[in-house]
């Protein structure tokens, strides 16, 4: 999640380039909303959520085949509750690869339908939901974010009923962070805040995104950004030197990214009744998520289930902003041809600087090399 929440954000325009294209840096293709398959830049993007899911399926193989007895290591209530987040982080990274790879590959295989990780994710939550025993409150915890998890997955099946129940399980309240740490591994620092921690690196800003247009017209504490007097670290293809506005979500990098939250339980909810046709429904769950975030109120409300949309997609760009999931949301609403406009800078076009905009990653260039299925 850590490099395609990153350069997604930047094909999505959640983040607009401001400067280098090397280190923690936006490349060229990138910059223009082009994530080719040629491109074994993007190598380590693939190869790092593949090598998160691969870790947390092995855990599971292992804690599953292991003949230690309950006191040998672990109580059997830290045995449960360990099984259960292998599970729960299995199910969130094969989700990641869901949401965001064109296809998918299992450990060798040859190239499988997209789909197939959303497949995975829901039968992982599902077994996470099936362990027993445990820590009363953890047991809580996890459970709801198995709920969550599933809720999600399911959405990206098509499974709306689903959906919805797993969704109800999960109080608005709950959160789910994925941690980084600044030891001096690059893979496990914020890269995100790292881009723009100004030591060395202004490689992206706010500066002609809508997020920016929208922090300036509300006071809605989830997109906070920071205006200031610098410009971006180099030029850019489109546009020299640009503003450096930075994003002020993830302030260092150690700032944890999320996984997933209640809040996001509620917009699932709200784009099924907008399924249903149900406008009133809808915005009632909508409003639910803006009260709880401290944002101000929709005004006016909208009178038709097209606004409804066009509002929808806009809170899912607010809610889940930086968090990997941006792409996957404008791929699935693209295939099923739903109703409400996107805004102009998040779209190829001259004003927001994407002469494309692919919507998902490839399969890399270093799974084709070494995978005998596409020699």
């Amino acid at each position: 999640m850590n490099w395609i929440s990153y350069t997604g954000a930047a094909v999505a325009r959640e983040i607009h380039p401001a400067g280098s294209t090397g280190s923690f840096g936006i490349t060229p293709l990138w910059q223009n909303g082009t994530l080719s398959e040629t491109d074994a830049d993007l190598d380590t993007h693939w190869e790092q959520a593949q090598r998160a899911r691969w870790v947390a399926e092995e855990t599971i193989r292992r804690l599953e085949a292991s003949k230690a007895q309950p006191g040998d290591i672990l109580t059997a209530s830290q045995f449960a509750d360990t099984l259960r987040l292998a599970y729960i982080y299995a199910g969130f990274a094969n989700r990641l690869l869901g949401e965001n790879m064109c296809d998918a590959v299992i450990d060798g295989s040859a190239k499988l339908a997209a789909n197939t990780y959303f497949v995975r994710a829901e039968s992982l939550f599902t077994k996470a939901l099936a362990v027993t025993g445990g820590a009363a409150a953890v047991v809580t915890a996890q459970n709801q974010a198995a709920y969550a998890g599933r809720a999600a997955v399911r959405l990206a099946l098509g499974k709306w009923t689903e959906a919805v129940a797993d969704a109800g399980q999960v109080p608005i309240g709950f959160v789910l962070n994925m941690p980084y740490f600044n030891i001096g591994d690059d893979a496990q620092r914020n890269r995100i805040a790292w881009a723009i921690g100004n030591s060395p690196y202004r490689a992206h800003t706010q500066w002609n995104t809508w997020y920016y247009d929208y922090r300036q017209a509300t006071t809605d504490p989830r997109v906070p950004i920071t205006t200031t007097t610098l410009t971006g670290d180099a030029a850019i293809e489109c546009c020299g030197k640009v503003a450096f506005y930075p994003e002020a979500k993830y302030l260092t990098s150690t700032s944890p990214i999320r996984l997933t939250s209640g809040r996001e339980m509620r917009l699932i909810e709200a784009e099924a009744l907008l399924r249903a046709n149900d406008l009133t429904g809808a915005m009632a769950s909508i409003a639910a998520v803006r009260t709880n975030a401290l944002a101000p109120a929709i005004s006016p409300d909208p009178t038709t289930v097209e606004e409804g949309w066009r509002l929808l997609k806009r809170e899912r760009g607010i809610e889940l902003w930086l968090e990997a999931r941006r792409l996957g949301d404008l791929r699935r609403w693209k295939a099923d041809n739903t109703p409400g406009a996107l805004d102009p800078l998040e779209l190829p076009g001259a004003v927001s600087h994407l002469a494309r905009q692919d919507l998902c990653f490839p399969i890399s260039v270093s799974e084709r090399q070494t995978n005998v299925n596409f020699r």
